[in-house]
C-alpha cells in the first residue's frame, strides 16, 4: 500500500471518530436549549454549537467531504445568527437542526458503503429547506470573516455547558489508541494475574512443607532422649555411627528449618509485591477502558424526544449516576437493552397528559435512569412513573399468542406473569407499528444481559409505575466467580448472575407437578441437582449424611431454580478464556479460566444452566408410530393495493417466503374474493379508490365471520393521527412504507398467523 493511501486511510478514520463525537455533542447541546436554559447558559451553548460545526466544517473541507462541509456550513449560518439573537429557535427549526444531524451521519455511512451520496437522502432539498426558514426569519447573512476566521481558542479545557458529554480533547498531550490495542493489553495484565495466582499457589505449598518439616522436628524432639540414650550405650557396636547419623540429620533438620522460614518471608513479601503491581496494572488498564454512562445520554435523550413526540406524550428523563463508569465492552452490548426499555417506558407506561390528569398525575411523566456501582458489578435502573405493567393483560396475550396453555396461565402468580414480559413474540400493544408491538425489545434486552453474564429483574406497581434492574459486570476480561465442586469436578459461576446461597435438607424436598422443589420465602422454587444438567455420572447425591447439602439460586430468563452442588469452594478473581472458535458455543459452558494450581476448569453459562432444566419438559413429543405425517398447507395472504408496483413487490416478498399469494386492487375487490375463498391474513394500503384501507379493516372487525382475520396495513401515512385511526378500526399491525423492511413485514405476518 502506497503512503498516501495508508495516510488518508488513517486521516479518514479519525474524521469518522471526530464526526460522531461533535455529532453526539451538538445532539446533546440542541437538547440542553430545547428544553430551555437561562440566558447565560444559552449563550455558552450556543457558542460551543458554533465551534463544533466550524471545526467539523473545516475538517470535512480536509478530508473532501463536500456534502458534509455544506451541511455543517448551513448549521453553521443558524447558530450565528442565533448568536446575535437574530433568528429564533422554533419546534420547526429545531426538527431541521436534528435532520441535518441525521443526514451528516447517514451521508458518511453511504460514503463508507462506498456509494456516494445517496440520492433519497435529498441534500439539497434539506439545505433549501434551512435556507428557506432563515429568509422566512429574515436572517442577515453571518459575516464572512466571522464565519472563516480561524479560532483563536478552542474547547480545550474549558468545561462543556451540556454537561453530560463532553467532547475528547484534542491537546497535543493525549494520543488516540485504538482499543485492540487496550485490548491485548488487558489480556497480558489478565495473565499476570494467572501468574499471580501460581504463585498465591506455590506459597501455600512451600507452607505445607514448612508444616511437614515442623512436625517432623516436633516428633524428633519428642523421641530425642530415647533414642540417644540407647544409642549410648556399650551393647550397641554401631550405635556410634547412628548416633552421629542422627546429630547430623538433627543439624540439617535445624538448618532447613531456618532456610524454609527465610524463604517463606521472602516469597511472602514477593507474592504481596506481584499482588499490589498486578491489581494496579489491571485498574490502570481497566479505568483507561472505562467510560461515563454520560456518553450515551446524548442519544438516549434524543430518542425519548422523538417518541415522546411521535406517541403524543409529554416525558422528561431525569439520569442519575451518569457519571458511572464501566467497560467500553459493557456499554456498546447494553446500549441496545437500554434504548429497548426506554422505548418500552413511552409505549407501554407513560400516558397521554388528559388521562394522566385525571389520574392526578402530573401532565409530564418521567423516565429515571440511575448507575450505580457496586462493588464488582454495575447496577443500571430505568424506571417510569407510567401505568404499570398490565398483569391481565400479559397473561392474554402469553395464550393469544400460544406460548402458554390457558389452564397453566390461570395458574401462574403475578411475578410469574410479569416474567412473561420477556418472552419472545408477547407484547400487550393492542397493534403492531415499527416501533412496538412486536414481541422482541424486551427479549433482546434479557438476551443481551444474560450473554454478559448479568441479569435483570422487574418490579411493577399498577397504576405507579415500572422499574427495570440491570445487574452487569463491571469487566468481561476478568470476572468474580464462586468456585464450587460438582461430584469430581471443579467450576466457576459468575457472582452477578447469583441470587441467593442457601442450604437444603432431605426433608425440604416437596413435588410440585411431578418435578422437585423446596419452599423458599413462601413460594415452590424448583429445585434439580447441578450434576444432572451437566450429564456428570451419578455418584451419589450431595444427601450423603444428614447435614444439609449446598445450593445455588441462579436468576435467568425471569425464571428462579436452585441447583443442588457437593461443595462450595471459594471465591476468586479468575480471568475468562474463550473456549478458540472449534468450541465457540458449547452448552452450558461461557468459556474457562486457570486456577494457581494450574487446573483448568470451566465458567458455566447461567442461562444455559437454566435452559437445561427445561429441555426435557419442552422436548415435543414424537408422532406415534404408523401415523401418517400430514403436510402443513400453506397460508393464504391477500394483498391489497392499488399500485402494481406495491403489489408485485409484496408478493415476490411473500411467496419467496412460502405463502400463497392473493391479489386485490382495492378494499370492495377485496372483499368480493373473501367472499369466493378465504384467506389466512390480508395486507392492505390505506389511501385506495372506491373502499380504503381504514373502511375495509372496519367491515371486516365489525363482521362475525371475519373478526378474527389478521389485518396488516402498510401505507404512506405516518401521522399518529393516521395509526390512532388504525387502532381504532381494529388494524393488528400498522407499517410505514417510508421505513418498509421485508423483514419486518414477514416478522409481523408470523407472529399472527
Amino acid at each position: 500500500m502506497a503512503l498516501d493511501e495508508a495516510l488518508s486511510k488513517q486521516v479518514m478514520a479519525s474524521f469518522r471518530e471526530e464526526l460522531a463525537e461533535r455529532l453526539a455533542s451538538i445532539n446533546t447541546g440542541l437538547l440542553v436549549l430545547e428544553e430551555g436554559v437561562g440566558p447565560e447558559r444559552r449563550e455558552e451553548t450556543l457558542e460551543e454549537l458554533f465551534r463544533h460545526v466550524h471545526s467539523l466544517k473545516g475538517a470535512a473541507r480536509a478530508v473532501n467531504l463536500k456534502p458534509i462541509e455544506e451541511l455543517a456550513h448551513g448549521l453553521e449560518d443558524v447558530f450565528s445568527a442565533a448568536r446575535q439573537e437574530s433568528i429564533s429557535l422554533t419546534p420547526t427549526l429545531f426538527d431541521l437542526l436534528y435532520r441535518g444531524l441525521d443526514l451528516m451521519g447517514a451521508v458518511m455511512g453511504s460514503m463508507d458503503a462506498g456509494y456516494g451520496v445517496d440520492p433519497a437522502l435529498d441534500l439539497p432539498g434539506y439545505l433549501a429547506q434551512l435556507t428557506a426558514v432563515r429568509l422566512e426569519q429574515r436572517i442577515p447573512p453571518a459575516p464572512v470573516e466571522e464565519r472563516e476566521a480561524p479560532l483563536a481558542d478552542d474547547v480545550r479545557g474549558r468545561p462543556t455547558p451540556f454537561g453530560e458529554a463532553p467532547v475528547q480533547s484534542w491537546a497535543a498531550g493525549t494520543i488516540r489508541v485504538p482499543t485492540t490495542r487496550l485490548d491485548e493489553l488487558m489480556a497480558q495484565a489478565g495473565e499476570l494475574l494467572v501468574a499471580r495466582q501460581r504463585s498465591d499457589q506455590r506459597l501455600e505449598e512451600v507452607k505445607e512443607l514448612h508444616g511437614t518439616v515442623a512436625r517432623w522436628q516436633q516428633y524428633w524432639h519428642q523421641v530425642r532422649e530415647r533414642a540417644l540414650g540407647s544409642l549410648q550405650r556399650p551393647a550397641d557396636g554401631d550405635g556410634g555411627h547412628t548416633l552421629a547419623f542422627l546429630m547430623r540429620n538433627e543439624d540439617s533438620l535445624r538448618s532447613l528449618m531456618t532456610w524454609l522460614d527465610e524463604h517463606i518471608r521472602h516469597l511472602s513479601d514477593d507474592t504481596t509485591r506481584l499482588a499490589l503491581v498486578t491489581d494496579e496494572l489491571q485498574d490502570g488498564v481497566r479505568k483507561i477502558r472505562m467510560l461515563p454512562l454520560a456518553t450515551l445520554l446524548g442519544t438516549f435523550r434524543r430518542m425519548v424526544r422523538d417518541l415522546a413526540r411521535e406517541k403524543g406524550v409529554e416525558v422528561n428523563l431525569e439520569v442519575q449516576g451518569a457519571d458511572t463508569e464501566m467497560d467500553k465492552q459493557v456499554l456498546e452490548q447494553i446500549k441496545d437493552p437500554l434504548m429497548h426499555l426506554l422505548r418500552n417506558c413511552i409505549d407501554h407506561g407513560i400516558e397521554l397528559a388528559e388521562e394522566r390528569e385525571k389520574q392526578g398525575k402530573p401532565r409530564q411523566g418521567i423516565i429515571t435512569l440511575s448507575a450505580d456501582r457496586r462493588g464488582n458489578v454495575v447496577v443500571v435502573e430505568i424506571s417510569d412513573d407510567g401505568a404499570g405493567i398490565d398483569i391481565a393483560g400479559v397473561r392474554d396475550a402469553a395464550v393469544r399468542r400460544g406460548l402458554l396453555r390457558p389452564e397453566v396461565a390461570r395458574e401462574m402468580s403475578t411475578d410469574e406473569v410479569i416474567s412473561l414480559v420477556f418472552l419472545a413474540g408477547l407484547s400487550t400493544s393492542p397493534i403492531i407499528t415499527e416501533v412496538s408491538g412486536r414481541g422482541i425489545g424486551l427479549d433482546i434486552v434479557r438476551r443481551n444481559v444474560e450473554a454478559l453474564q448479568g441479569r435483570v429483574e422487574v418490579h411493577t406497581v399498577p397504576g405507579r409505575g415500572t422499574t427495570f434492574t440491570l445487574t452487569l459486570p463491571l469487566t468481561l476480561v476478568s470476572t468474580h466467580c464462586l468456585l464450587l465442586r460438582v461430584v469430581d469436578q471443579i467450576y466457576a459461576l459468575p457472582v452477578s448472575a447469583v441470587w441467593r446461597l442457601i442450604p437444603v435438607s432431605r426433608g425440604e424436598i416437596i413435588s410440585v407437578e411431578g418435578r422437585q422443589a423446596i419452599r423458599y420465602q413462601g413460594h415452590p422454587l424448583s429445585l434439580v441437582y447441578m450434576a444432572d444438567v451437566l450429564e456428570q455420572p451419578d455418584r451419589g447425591r450431595p444427601f450423603d449424611g444428614e447435614e444439609p447439602a449446598p445450593a445455588v439460586v441462579l436468576m435467568a430468563g425471569g425464571q428462579q431454580i436452585a441447583f443442588l452442588v457437593d461443595e462450595l469452594l471459594d471465591e476468586q478473581e479468575v480471568v475468562v478464556k474463550s473456549l478458540g472458535g472449534q468450541l465457540r458455543r458449547v452448552r452450558n459452558v461461557a468459556g474457562a479460566t486457570i486456577l494457581g494450581t494450574g487446573q483448568v476448569i470451566l465458567i458455566l453459562n447461567v442461562t444455559d444452566l437454566v435452559r437445561s432444566t427445561q429441555r426435557a419438559a419442552e422436548r415435543p413429543l414424537p408422532a406415534p408410530e404408523g401415523e401418517p405425517t400430514v403436510e402443513e398447507e400453506r397460508k393464504v395472504v391477500l394483498v391489497v393495493d392499488d399500485s402494481i408496483t406495491t403489489r408485485t413487490l409484496e408478493k415476490n416478498i411473500l411467496t419467496a417466503a412460502g405463502y400463497e399469494v392473493r391479489l386485490a386492487i382495492d378494499g370492495e375487490e377485496a372483499l368480493t374474493a373473501l367472499a369466493e375463498q378465504e384467506c389466512d391474513l390480508i395486507v392492505a394500503d390505506i389511501d385506495m379508490p372506491r373502499l380504503d384501507g381504514f373502511e375495509l379493516t372496519q367491515r371486516l372487525k365489525q363482521s362475525e365471520r371475519y373478526r378474527e382475520l389478521p389485518v396488516i396495513l402498510v401505507t404512506s401515512l405516518e401521522s399518529s393521527e393516521d395509526k390512532a385511526r388504525g387502532i381504532a378500526v381494529g388494524a393488528d399491525a400498522y407499517i410505514v412504507k417510508s421505513t418498509f423492511d421485508q423483514d419486518v413485514l414477514l416478522d409481523t405476518i408470523g407472529q399472527l398467523i
